[in-house]
């Protein structure tokens, strides 16, 4: 059993790293080979889709999969309900998507099919693809998942870098995201009718019943999370010019693939955090504590390091038309080393079943950030934007934190003071040798930040080590 769920955490492990290493390369090239217009055109476009495409899941592939892990014989019964159901509310939301586009037509030509291929790949990354690769992990099969998705990332990287590196459109582009969603998907059906069970479609009203009673509290959690990430390029592109999207588009990019890595090691700790919470509370605490002090040392590095060398960054990745890009980025920089505190507490949460009591925080967030978008964006434009996200951030996180020390006692605090003098060493030798080229002082800061670390005793070998077993066992 410990055996099959390592191979599991590796499957999961090699698939997700890829997904992160393909939106890292296209979101490069899409914003250094097109430029900031078609930048903000692309991510307008789909910060308004991702809205809609929440529906064609909400929720459905976490009730299958829970339901399916207690009885494997229902497999067949749910896929072929779901199936149907989703086509169902696929065609809908793609007229709605369809009707939207034609009241946005004024922000710039072309959108219409722009959002329509969107929606269609949404549709299938968001909704058939998920619920469908939610089989292979309730018969803890994750190999299968994980092949579905590297075939599905290797042919998107290959379409992508063509639509975008060749031809230069946006509209290719999404063409190849939803070929590459469908290949994905088809790679999927073929693999469960093999090696799980064949299937077509049913009407059981009875189970559509029962299905849509059961998914409203995981689907209400899937929208306010969607509109809460994508609201803010919505209302940029609204009452800004769709070039400040672009500017935003890139500096949300950049840190999101931080926030990917963030979301893999903190679940990668997930089941280890659900058994302690069932056997010892005082392991458990003792791995939390490890946990957030490791994910303190790596937010200060960070922060300071995109603080610093933001502006030097920009340029030589993606060049100086992109300039407007490094102050919202710096400020996102630091929304990203909140988030490192909260994804960790979150999965906390989940793996002591509060996951309930989080949805309040979540919605005053989501409102939070709504307004404070719509009070500071036509003033400050871009900056005002991130600016909403570090106060929901910090809201959030204090929420959480709360929460969580409600069932177990955690400390930050006691983690901040060695991180910071350490970030306040990497910082001068930063401006010292402020000539030296980006990536070398990248990585001169790097050295210099942990070697302050362990001089000063905020970080041991023996720690190292620890966190390296912990890592192994999970």
């Amino acid at each position: 059993m410990i055996g099959q769920l390592k191979l599991n955490t590796y499957w999961l492990l090699l698939s997700q790293g890829l997904s992160i290493i393909a939106a890292l390369i296209l979101s490069l090239i899409l914003a250094r080979h097109l430029g900031p217009v078609y930048n903000g055109e692309y991510g307008f476009a789909s910060s308004i889709v991702s809205i809609f495409a929440v529906f064609v899941d909400f929720g459905i592939s976490v009730i299958t999969i829970r339901d399916l892990a207690r009885d494997l014989t229902q497999t067949k019964k749910y896929i072929d309900n779901i199936m149907l159901l989703k086509i169902i509310i696929g065609i809908i939301l793609l007229f709605m998507i369809f009707i939207t586009s034609i009241f946005l037509k004024n922000k710039f030509s072309g959108i219409t099919l722009l959002m329509l291929l969107l929606g269609t790949y949404n549709i299938l990354s968001g909704g058939f693809n998920p619920f469908l690769r939610g089989i292979f992990r309730s018969y803890s099969k994750m190999k299968y998942e994980s092949i579905t998705i590297i075939s599905e990332k290797i042919i998107l990287i290959i379409l992508g870098v063509i639509a975008l590196f060749y031809y230069k459109s946006i509209v290719l582009y999404s063409l190849s995201l939803t070929i590459s969603a469908a290949a994905g998907m088809a790679v999927t059906i073929y693999i469960i009718r093999k090696r799980f069970t064949n299937f077509f479609y049913e009407i059981d009203w009875k189970f559509w019943k029962y299905i849509l009673k059961e998914i409203w509290p995981f689907g209400l959690s899937s929208i306010m999370i969607t509109i809460y990430f994508s609201i803010d390029q919505t209302i940029i592109g609204i009452l800004k010019p769709i070039i400040d999207v672009g500017y935003f588009s890139l500096a949300r990019s950049t840190t999101a693939v931080v926030g990917s890595i963030i979301g893999i090691l903190a679940g990668v700790l997930f089941p280890t955090f659900s058994s302690l919470y069932k056997s010892n509370i005082k392991e458990l605490e003792k791995l939390i504590d490890n946990a957030l002090k490791f994910m303190v040392i790596i937010a200060m590095a960070f922060f300071t390091e995109m603080l610093l060398l933001s502006h030097n960054l920009v340029l030589l990745v993606f060049g100086y038309k992109y300039l407007p890009s490094v102050n919202p980025l710096i400020l996102l920089s630091c929304a990203t080393t909140i988030i490192f505190i909260n994804t960790l507490l979150g999965n906390v949460l989940s793996a002591t079943d509060k996951q309930k009591a989080f949805m309040p925080g979540l919605f005053i967030s989501m409102i939070i950030n709504i307004l404070v978008n719509l009070i500071l964006i036509p003033r400050y434009g871009i900056n005002g934007s991130a600016i909403a996200s570090i106060f929901t951030e910090g809201f959030l996180t204090i929420y959480i934190y709360k929460l969580v020390n409600k069932e177990i006692n955690v400390k930050i605090h006691k983690h901040l003071l060695k991180p910071l003098i350490a970030s306040g060493v990497m910082a001068i030798i930063i401006i010292l040798l402020h000539s030296v080229e980006v990536i070398a002082l990248s990585l001169i800061g790097i050295i210099v930040y942990f070697l302050a670390l362990i001089i000063i005793k905020g970080i041991s070998i023996k720690f190292i080590k620890e966190e390296i077993l912990t890592l192994k066992r999970v």
